[in-house]
């Protein structure tokens, strides 16, 4: 049963028992699915814990050469085991429905039942409604271990420590909330959801914990949060040209629509009229043409124009 499996979490001891990849044991689901490109090239499928990780580093090879984005993938998941402390004592199952942290027929009911009751002893961002690929980025967020630039000058040398959106030093609070992108999304997104969001990362997550009252406004600043790095991502590893702030709301709408096949009825309706306003926002926002110079000289070459409704969106200048 689908609902007995998700209770059950691997609590880490020495290591022994654990399967690395394929057993859950450091979130709620496990890394085979968060890491499927490492995995599917990863040498040490079935292996445990204490097989390949020393306390130090991970001990883990793959078949082939990756691209650079696979390699931040690589990062990331070191980033994520790094604080993992092996001991003497055996590994063991927690039943992470009932508070005593013991399997009941009494307390699965109740899953089943009620349509799947959050885990008391995981952390928040666990309650929100969204993939768990996002839910453990947001949880590497938290813990200031996502991969910005100012993370990765701490584990090589880089050559360019700038923001991939502008020219100030790029850190996790800059990249998500500070830079001119981040700070005029988050400008829409109170202004839809009538709440004060993006200031910063505690007035995104410390909503988490209500997430029954704050339930939409946790999907879609999630979404937001997932779509800079996504959007990041495109620009540092695939060469994708910033073309403005439409390509940041596109997004926004398309990804909350696909993920409305996950909510129950009731909260989709909720969810629907943001993707409405973020859909009619793009339609409005920043935008480039193409213009040809017109001073007849044998120099003329096309200029970018860049036409937008709000001037205050006209702070990029990226050299």
């Amino acid at each position: 049963m689908q609902a007995a499996h998700m209770g059950v979490r691997w609590v880490i001891g020495n290591g022994g028992k654990i399967r690395f990849w394929e057993d859950q044991w450091l979130c709620n689901t496990c890394l085979a699915i968060l890491f499927r490109a490492l995995y599917v090239i990863n040498e040490q499928h079935g292996k445990t814990v204490r097989k390949v990780w020393n306390g130090e580093e991970l001990q883990l090879s793959f078949r082939r050469g990756v691209s650079e984005r696979i390699m931040d993938m690589w990062e990331e998941l070191k980033a994520a085991v790094e604080n993992i402390e092996l001991n003497n004592e055996e590994d063991h199952i927690l039943w992470t429905y009932s508070s005593s942290g013991k399997y009941s027929v009494q307390s699965l009911y109740a899953i089943v039942n009620h349509r799947g009751v959050v885990p008391i002893f995981v952390h928040v961002v666990w309650k929100l409604n969204i993939p768990s690929r996002v839910q453990f980025f947001l949880l590497l967020l938290s813990n200031n271990k996502v991969l910005t630039r100012d993370n990765l000058a701490k584990r090589r040398e880089l050559n360019d420590p700038t923001c991939l959106f502008c020219n100030d030093k790029e850190s996790f609070t800059h990249l998500f909330f500070q830079c001119y992108v981040a700070s005029n999304v988050w400008k829409y997104i109170s202004g839809w959801l009538n709440k004060g969001v993006g200031v910063d990362f505690e007035s995104v997550a410390s909503l988490w914990i209500a997430n029954k009252k704050y339930m939409v406004c946790n999907i879609v600043t999630s979404t937001v949060i997932w779509v800079i790095w996504k959007l990041r991502n495109s620009l540092c590893f695939q060469g994708v040209p910033w073309s403005g702030m439409k390509k940041v709301f596109v997004m926004v709408g398309r990804l909350l629509r696909n993920w409305l096949p996950m909510f129950k009825l009731e909260l989709q309706e909720k969810v629907e009229p943001v993707i409405c306003l973020v859909k009619n926002e793009a339609s409005l926002a920043l935008r480039i043409k193409w213009t040809v110079d017109s001073s007849g000289s044998d120099q003329s070459i096309a200029q970018p124009l860049v036409v937008s409704r709000d001037v205050s969106t006209l702070q990029y200048n990226r050299n």
